[in-house]
């Protein structure tokens, strides 16, 4: 908050009233409400009848549904933005499969619909994670009941599963809307400048138009924006009124057929992009070669090796990772035994969700900018990723049974060989899934970083977009898909190893 502070401190009435009162103002927040509202809608219906499919099987295709949900909140929003560009573009895959069709090719990016279309792909599967999991944890004799009673599927699904859901119809929409009003990349990438929402508006203001207190203001009106949208979202986090029972299964082909659809949808715009980066279609050649010389060569635009640029990126990160869980995992463990501490947390929580990557880069540079650039990216990594890690240290710590700790503090055990032999040991699994997750959100951050190290310390998210936007535009598409597809990967091994039971005496929260 104290960024923040100075930043919109420092902020003069003549000049809030001059930017908010301009008409670039109020077309530009009309577009960002509107382009949310749409793409909140889009994909709540996209994502939908794959919520169903997950919530009533429990075979491949729903594990496979499953890891797609990692998606929106680990993939890097610059290598999907970039996997778009491989697959949608004028040059793309779709339109040289039009063209070998006989079709003529379409312009797809740099429009309205693109933009759309990149929060569908990004957004969509939200509403599985939430809606989907809600939809599995019904209770399976109230559904059979119901089926007992003569109602068919849609009936049921209409009559009893939805109202019973409604929270959870409400919080993906709420999620998706927030995501989609505070988006970056998508619309920088795929809709371009004559697209701008407020986030946009924020880097042009303060990098490219030299209108640092505009962006100020652009800022302090965001802020204000998501606070609430972040209010709204915690009022419709609601308790289940049922017990969870077990998951009720049923076949439905036609959902079936389209999870796979939406699968595909989901998948190729990162595999697509991979795999067209391996070989360059107009010269008929593999760019191997060409990938390993980027490696060992100084590139000038980004002023450095792309080795120096990776190895940055990761020890930011890495540092983030360590610090953001001893943080969140120090929190949760002094909030653990009251209501009015846990409540703490969800307060620092919703806090820190308000604050987007761009709000606190800008923040940062007006009220720090003598600090180094690193210190400041490593600052911004951890405020970014606290709420996740807060939220999953905080479910882990407070559903455990530590019993065993005050029997070895009767026993003489010292605080610090508590922590050491006991509590680490018995929260190992956590605090690893939660630093890779930590560790993947500060790789794949681009807003805030191509604010803060755009000129002297590009990190390795802000190098694939200024290689994307020059002659190393295959290399940028290769880069941008393998690091969203190991960042992916790494979490759901992660994700896999903290879901082993490894203590009999942890319950499950």
């Amino acid at each position: 908050m104290l960024p923040l502070f100075f930043a919109f401190g420092n902020l003069e009435l003549d000049t809030i009233f001059s930017v908010i009162s301009s008409p670039s103002f109020r077309s530009i927040a009309g577009f960002t409400v509107k382009q949310a509202l749409l793409s909140t809608f889009l994909a709540m219906i996209v994502g939908f009848p794959a919520a169903v499919h997950y919530a009533r099987s429990n075979g491949r295709l729903s594990r496979l549904l499953g890891i797609t949900t990692y998606i929106p909140f680990f993939f890097p929003s610059i290598s999907m933005a970039i996997g778009f560009l491989a697959v949608y573009g004028r040059n793309g895959l779709f339109n040289n499969l039009m063209s070998f069709a006989g079709l003529e090719r379409v312009q797809i990016l740099y429009s309205l619909g693109a933009v759309l279309l990149g929060h569908v792909f990004y957004n969509a599967p939200i509403v599985i994670l939430v809606l989907g999991n809600a939809l599995r944890n019904l209770p399976s004799d109230v559904l059979e009941s119901s089926k007992i009673d003569g109602s068919g599927r849609i009936r049921r699904l209409l009559r009893v599963e939805l109202p019973l859901v409604t929270p959870a119809i409400i919080n993906s929409a709420l999620l998706i809307f927030t995501y989609c009003f505070t988006s970056f990349a998508v619309v920088l990438v795929l809709g371009g400048a004559q697209f701008a929402t407020l986030e946009v508006s924020i880097y042009m203001n303060f990098r490219l138009l030299a209108a640092p207190q505009n962006a100020v203001v652009l800022a302090a009106v965001q802020f204000a924006f998501i606070m609430v949208f972040g209010l709204l979202i915690s009022l419709s986090e609601k308790s289940s009124p049922f017990e969870h029972g077990e998951q009720y299964l049923e076949k439905n082909r036609l959902t079936g057929i389209y999870s796979w659809i939406f699968v595909l949808f989901e998948w190729i715009p990162i595999l697509g992009a991979l795999f067209s980066s391996f070989y360059d279609w107009t010269r008929k050649e593999f760019i191997f070669e060409r990938i390993t010389k980027l490696f060992t060569e100084k590139i000038v635009l980004l002023g450095t090796g792309l080795v120096n640029t990776l190895v940055n990126s990761i020890t930011l990160s890495f540092l983030a990772a360590v610090v953001t869980v001893t943080i969140a995992f120090f929190l949760s463990w002094q909030a653990r035994h009251t209501y009015r501490e846990s409540r703490y947390l969800r307060i620092v929580s919703l806090i820190a969700l308000s604050v987007t990557p761009s709000i606190l880069a800008v923040s940062y540079l007006t009220a720090f900018g003598s600090f180094p650039v690193p210190l400041l990216l490593v600052l911004l990594y951890i405020v970014i990723s606290l709420p996740v890690a807060l939220n999953y240290i905080s479910g882990q710590v407070i559903g455990a049974e530590l019993a065993f700790l005050e029997a070895a503090q009767l026993d003489g055990a010292s605080k610090l060989a508590r922590v050491w032999y006991m509590i680490i040991p018995f929260f190992r699994s956590t605090i690893i899934y939660a630093a890779t997750v930590v560790f993947a959100i500060s790789m794949g951050e681009f807003g805030g970083s191509l604010i803060l190290g755009s000129k002297d310390f590009p990190t390795f998210a802000v190098a694939i977009y200024r290689l994307n936007g020059s002659r190393y535009l295959l290399e940028a598409r290769f880069l941008s898909s393998a690091l969203g597809i190991i960042i992916i990967s790494v979490v759901a091994i992660s994700r896999w190893f903290a879901q082993r039971p490894e203590r009999s005496s942890r319950s499950t929260p």
